[in-house]
Protein backbone atom coordinates (compact mmCIF):
# COMPACT_ATOMS: atom_id res chain seq x y z
CA UNK A 1 0.00 0.00 0.00
CA UNK A 2 2.97 2.54 0.73
CA UNK A 3 4.13 1.68 -2.06
CA UNK A 4 1.44 2.50 -4.64
CA UNK A 5 1.14 6.15 -2.37
CA UNK A 6 4.49 6.95 -2.94
CA UNK A 7 4.08 5.92 -6.42
CA UNK A 8 1.38 8.34 -7.01
CA UNK A 9 3.28 11.25 -5.02
CA UNK A 10 5.93 10.96 -7.28
CA UNK A 11 4.15 11.19 -10.64
CA UNK A 12 2.64 14.16 -9.51
CA UNK A 13 5.83 15.62 -8.53
CA UNK A 14 6.88 15.14 -12.23
CA UNK A 15 3.62 17.07 -13.52
CA UNK A 16 3.80 19.99 -11.37
CA UNK A 17 7.35 20.47 -12.36
CA UNK A 18 6.97 19.91 -16.01
CA UNK A 19 3.77 22.61 -15.78
CA UNK A 20 5.72 24.96 -13.96
CA UNK A 21 8.70 25.09 -15.97
CA UNK A 22 6.55 26.18 -19.24
CA UNK A 23 4.22 28.40 -17.66
CA UNK A 24 6.21 31.84 -16.93
CA UNK A 25 8.22 32.05 -19.80
CA UNK A 26 6.30 31.48 -22.76
CA UNK A 27 3.24 33.36 -24.50
CA UNK A 28 0.48 31.09 -25.29
CA UNK A 29 -2.48 32.36 -27.74
CA UNK A 30 -2.28 36.32 -27.20
CA UNK A 31 -0.60 36.32 -24.32
CA UNK A 32 2.45 38.06 -22.96
CA UNK A 33 5.22 37.62 -21.25
CA UNK A 34 3.39 38.39 -18.18
CA UNK A 35 1.01 35.80 -18.68
CA UNK A 36 -1.43 38.16 -19.57
CA UNK A 37 -3.74 37.77 -22.72
CA UNK A 38 -3.45 40.92 -24.89
CA UNK A 39 -5.81 41.87 -27.50
CA UNK A 40 -5.00 41.30 -31.35
CA UNK A 41 -4.30 44.66 -32.34
CA UNK A 42 -3.21 46.05 -35.86
CA UNK A 43 -0.96 48.85 -36.34
CA UNK A 44 -0.98 51.22 -39.19
CA UNK A 45 0.52 54.36 -39.55
CA UNK A 46 -0.98 57.53 -37.92
CA UNK A 47 -0.79 59.67 -41.10
CA UNK A 48 -3.42 61.39 -43.04
CA UNK A 49 -3.40 61.07 -46.94
CA UNK A 50 -4.31 64.18 -48.23
CA UNK A 51 -4.92 64.24 -52.53
CA UNK A 52 -3.10 67.85 -53.72
CA UNK A 53 -4.00 68.88 -57.08
CA UNK A 54 -0.27 69.38 -58.46
CA UNK A 55 -0.09 72.34 -61.29
CA UNK A 56 -0.70 70.87 -65.03
CA UNK A 57 2.29 71.75 -66.53
CA UNK A 58 1.06 70.62 -70.00
CA UNK A 59 -2.23 72.45 -69.79
CA UNK A 60 -2.94 74.00 -72.63
CA UNK A 61 -4.82 76.72 -70.74
CA UNK A 62 -3.14 79.84 -71.38
CA UNK A 63 -3.92 83.80 -70.38
CA UNK A 64 -3.34 85.30 -73.74
CA UNK A 65 -7.37 85.94 -73.55
CA UNK A 66 -6.91 88.32 -70.92
CA UNK A 67 -6.18 91.84 -70.90
CA UNK A 68 -5.05 94.14 -67.77
CA UNK A 69 -6.99 97.20 -68.56
CA UNK A 70 -4.82 100.56 -68.25
CA UNK A 71 -5.38 103.89 -66.91
CA UNK A 72 -6.49 105.80 -70.61
CA UNK A 73 -7.37 102.45 -72.02
CA UNK A 74 -10.80 101.62 -73.24
CA UNK A 75 -12.82 98.10 -72.47
CA UNK A 76 -11.78 97.33 -75.57
CA UNK A 77 -8.11 97.25 -74.89
CA UNK A 78 -7.16 100.22 -77.23
CA UNK A 79 -6.27 103.11 -76.04
CA UNK A 80 -8.53 105.95 -75.83
CA UNK A 81 -7.84 108.60 -78.16
CA UNK A 82 -9.31 111.37 -75.45
CA UNK A 83 -5.20 111.77 -73.33
CA UNK A 84 -3.79 114.75 -74.76
CA UNK A 85 -0.51 114.29 -76.02
CA UNK A 86 1.45 117.08 -74.17
CA UNK A 87 1.27 117.60 -70.55
CA UNK A 88 2.69 120.62 -68.98
CA UNK A 89 5.24 122.09 -66.01
CA UNK A 90 4.97 125.77 -65.26
CA UNK A 91 7.36 127.33 -62.23
CA UNK A 92 10.34 129.75 -61.74
CA UNK A 93 13.59 129.55 -62.93
CA UNK A 94 16.08 128.95 -59.77
CA UNK A 95 18.94 127.75 -61.14
CA UNK A 96 20.13 127.56 -65.16
CA UNK A 97 22.84 125.13 -66.23
CA UNK A 98 24.44 125.20 -69.55
CA UNK A 99 26.46 122.36 -71.23
CA UNK A 100 27.05 122.40 -74.53
CA UNK A 101 24.30 122.50 -76.57
CA UNK A 102 21.95 121.63 -73.63
CA UNK A 103 20.73 123.37 -71.20
CA UNK A 104 18.65 122.35 -67.31
CA UNK A 105 16.69 124.18 -66.14
CA UNK A 106 15.42 124.27 -62.54
CA UNK A 107 12.02 125.06 -61.41
CA UNK A 108 10.04 125.49 -58.11
CA UNK A 109 6.20 125.37 -58.97
CA UNK A 110 3.19 127.19 -57.40
CA UNK A 111 2.97 124.37 -55.35
CA UNK A 112 6.69 124.57 -53.62
CA UNK A 113 7.94 121.84 -55.62
CA UNK A 114 11.25 121.26 -57.15
CA UNK A 115 11.65 120.14 -60.92
CA UNK A 116 14.35 120.48 -63.99
CA UNK A 117 13.37 120.71 -67.34
CA UNK A 118 16.03 119.68 -70.14
CA UNK A 119 16.12 121.24 -73.25
CA UNK A 120 17.82 120.66 -76.25
CA UNK A 121 18.60 121.76 -80.13
CA UNK A 122 15.39 119.72 -80.69
CA UNK A 123 13.05 122.14 -77.98
CA UNK A 124 10.86 124.89 -79.64
CA UNK A 125 10.51 128.60 -78.10
CA UNK A 126 7.58 130.15 -79.49
CA UNK A 127 8.22 133.82 -77.85
CA UNK A 128 11.92 133.77 -77.29
CA UNK A 129 14.62 131.47 -76.22
CA UNK A 130 16.38 133.93 -73.64
CA UNK A 131 15.83 133.80 -70.08
CA UNK A 132 17.10 133.89 -66.59
CA UNK A 133 16.78 133.30 -62.73
CA UNK A 134 13.67 134.56 -61.50
CA UNK A 135 11.42 134.36 -64.73
CA UNK A 136 8.42 132.73 -64.86
CA UNK A 137 8.76 129.52 -68.03
CA UNK A 138 6.10 126.73 -68.99
CA UNK A 139 7.27 123.57 -70.52
CA UNK A 140 5.66 120.83 -72.46
CA UNK A 141 6.73 117.10 -72.90
CA UNK A 142 5.35 114.32 -73.92
CA UNK A 143 2.41 112.12 -72.07
CA UNK A 144 4.08 109.30 -73.39
CA UNK A 145 7.67 110.21 -73.52
CA UNK A 146 10.75 108.90 -71.14
CA UNK A 147 10.99 110.00 -67.79
CA UNK A 148 14.16 109.50 -65.28
CA UNK A 149 12.39 108.22 -61.83
CA UNK A 150 14.30 110.19 -59.72
CA UNK A 151 14.03 113.62 -57.54
CA UNK A 152 13.75 116.05 -57.92
CA UNK A 153 11.39 114.85 -61.36
CA UNK A 154 13.35 115.72 -64.92
CA UNK A 155 11.30 116.50 -68.11
CA UNK A 156 12.66 116.61 -71.82
CA UNK A 157 10.76 119.41 -72.56
CA UNK A 158 9.24 119.92 -76.07
CA UNK A 159 8.02 123.38 -76.05
CA UNK A 160 9.33 126.20 -73.71
CA UNK A 161 7.32 129.26 -73.37
CA UNK A 162 9.19 132.07 -72.33
CA UNK A 163 8.65 135.70 -72.28
CA UNK A 164 5.14 135.01 -73.05
CA UNK A 165 3.15 138.63 -74.50
CA UNK A 166 0.09 139.49 -71.92
CA UNK A 167 -3.22 138.49 -73.18
CA UNK A 168 -1.83 135.37 -75.70
CA UNK A 169 -2.52 131.66 -74.78
CA UNK A 170 -0.87 128.75 -75.58
CA UNK A 171 -2.24 125.25 -76.51
CA UNK A 172 0.19 121.88 -77.43
CA UNK A 173 -1.56 118.87 -78.42
CA UNK A 174 -2.21 116.80 -81.66
CA UNK A 175 -4.56 118.19 -83.62
CA UNK A 176 -7.20 117.08 -85.92
CA UNK A 177 -9.93 118.07 -88.28
CA UNK A 178 -13.34 118.40 -85.84
CA UNK A 179 -15.70 116.55 -88.39
CA UNK A 180 -18.50 117.01 -85.18
CA UNK A 181 -18.38 120.68 -86.52
CA UNK A 182 -20.23 122.80 -89.14
CA UNK A 183 -16.90 125.36 -89.01
CA UNK A 184 -13.37 124.75 -89.96
CA UNK A 185 -11.89 123.91 -87.05
CA UNK A 186 -8.95 121.35 -85.91
CA UNK A 187 -9.98 119.92 -82.32
CA UNK A 188 -6.99 118.89 -79.87
CA UNK A 189 -6.58 114.86 -79.07
CA UNK A 190 -7.77 115.77 -75.34
CA UNK A 191 -11.28 116.98 -76.67
CA UNK A 192 -10.70 120.46 -74.77
CA UNK A 193 -9.86 123.04 -77.46
CA UNK A 194 -10.29 123.60 -80.94
CA UNK A 195 -9.31 126.21 -83.21
CA UNK A 196 -9.87 128.06 -86.57
CA UNK A 197 -7.69 129.95 -88.54
CA UNK A 198 -7.97 133.39 -90.87
CA UNK A 199 -6.28 135.44 -92.98
CA UNK A 200 -3.92 136.74 -90.46
CA UNK A 201 -3.10 133.23 -89.35
CA UNK A 202 0.77 131.82 -89.44
CA UNK A 203 1.69 128.64 -90.10
CA UNK A 204 4.89 127.10 -90.35
CA UNK A 205 6.62 124.67 -88.90
CA UNK A 206 9.14 124.46 -86.11
CA UNK A 207 11.85 125.52 -88.58
CA UNK A 208 10.43 128.89 -89.70
CA UNK A 209 9.58 127.63 -92.95
CA UNK A 210 5.62 128.06 -94.16
CA UNK A 211 3.65 125.28 -93.86
CA UNK A 212 0.38 124.44 -95.61
CA UNK A 213 -3.22 124.10 -93.13
CA UNK A 214 -4.55 121.35 -95.42
CA UNK A 215 -0.93 119.23 -93.93
CA UNK A 216 -1.98 119.70 -90.54
CA UNK A 217 -4.58 117.13 -90.18
CA UNK A 218 -3.33 114.96 -87.79
CA UNK A 219 0.10 116.74 -86.72
CA UNK A 220 1.70 117.77 -83.56
CA UNK A 221 1.09 121.91 -83.47
CA UNK A 222 2.14 124.71 -80.92
CA UNK A 223 -1.66 127.09 -81.03
CA UNK A 224 -1.01 130.42 -80.09
CA UNK A 225 -3.74 132.51 -79.42
CA UNK A 226 -5.62 135.29 -77.37
CA UNK A 227 -9.45 135.61 -76.89
CA UNK A 228 -11.41 132.49 -76.63
CA UNK A 229 -14.65 131.04 -75.86
CA UNK A 230 -16.11 129.86 -72.47
CA UNK A 231 -17.37 126.78 -73.92
CA UNK A 232 -15.86 122.71 -73.69
CA UNK A 233 -14.20 122.53 -75.95
CA UNK A 234 -12.81 125.80 -75.74
CA UNK A 235 -13.16 127.67 -79.10
CA UNK A 236 -10.50 130.54 -80.75
CA UNK A 237 -9.21 131.65 -83.62
CA UNK A 238 -5.91 131.06 -83.75
CA UNK A 239 -2.91 133.82 -84.08
CA UNK A 240 0.37 131.55 -84.95
CA UNK A 241 0.36 127.79 -85.30
CA UNK A 242 4.14 125.99 -85.22
CA UNK A 243 3.70 122.57 -86.55
CA UNK A 244 6.28 120.29 -84.91
CA UNK A 245 8.58 118.00 -86.99
CA UNK A 246 7.20 114.56 -86.98
CA UNK A 247 5.33 111.28 -88.58
CA UNK A 248 1.62 112.54 -89.20
CA UNK A 249 -0.32 110.20 -87.43
CA UNK A 250 -4.17 109.87 -87.65
CA UNK A 251 -6.19 110.46 -84.58
CA UNK A 252 -9.41 108.66 -85.35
Amino acid sequence: MKKIVLLLLAVCFVVVAVVGCAGPDVGVGGAGTDGLDEPDIVYEPDEEVIDVDEPDLGSDETFDDVHIVLPGEGEDGLFEDDRPEYLFITGEITFINNEGDATSITIETPEGGTAILNLDAETVFPFSDEFEVGDTVTGWYLTMGPMMAIYPPQYNIAVLSADMPEGSNIKVDRFDVWEDHDGDYFISQDGMFAFTTDENTEIILADGQEFALSDCIGRRIVVIYDISTRSIPEMATANKLIVLFETAVPLF
